[in-house]
């Protein structure tokens, strides 16, 4: 599914406490994201420390084919971070010549579709989305897209269909990079990204 037939099809609505009242349940088929969506994205958005968007059908307004949670966040490069990955990320980023210790970044929180909708392309349509507005309506300068991403093979396989990179491949030192002890191996998320300049748009300023 592209772009266009995604708002061919849907309208996005920020996730208000009126907008959620008015719509339909909506799960994912993962409880933690059905909750959140339903109730703390609210808690999210009055503290500032994120926003929810919807994305609902345009004859069906109460319909929530998808939903995502943005924030601010950055990559950061730490004594953590081992010289072999540092060197990685700056190579294929081409930030060699940069002194910079953060590289700044919008966090994809939580990212869901209906499970009345899934299999039919609207999830990577959604990031297709995501991906466009960061590259063409970019304010602030935000170079990546971040996400903690689910250890587990589909969702693993999302981020990497959709182009995301492993920050670390190797789980016991991402351990050590976000502070947790190999003992607590397999990790519960992956940290990956996208770099924005890859993403080739017309018109570019």
């Amino acid at each position: 599914m592209t772009i266009d037939r995604l708002l061919e099809t849907c309208d996005i609505f920020q996730a208000t406490a009126q907008k959620l009242a008015e719509c339909n349940p909506f799960t994912c088929g993962d409880d933690d994201l059905d909750e959140f969506f339903a109730k703390d994205s609210l808690s999210y958005r009055s503290r500032l420390l994120g926003k929810t968007y919807l994305f609902c059908l345009k004859d069906n307004p109460k319909t929530i084919v998808s939903a995502f949670s943005l924030s601010n966040d950055s990559i950061r490069i730490t004594n953590r971070l081992t010289d072999e990955y540092k060197e990685q990320f700056l190579e294929d980023t081409e930030l060699r010549d940069k002194t910079m210790k953060r590289f700044p970044g919008v966090l994809i929180g939580r990212l869901g579709t209906s499970t009345d909708f899934t299999g039919r392309g609207y999830g990577s349509a959604v990031m297709d989305f995501i991906k466009v507005l960061f590259r063409t309506n970019n304010r602030t300068g935000c170079r990546f897209l971040i996400v903690d991403a689910k250890n587990n093979p589909d969702t693993l396989h999302y981020y990497e269909k959709n182009g995301f990179k492993y920050l670390i491949d190797d789980e016991r030192l991402e351990a050590k990079y976000v502070g947790i002890g190999v003992g607590h191996l397999p990790l519960n998320t992956r940290l990956m990204y996208f770099d924005l300049l890859n993403l080739k748009v017309d018109n570019e300023e």
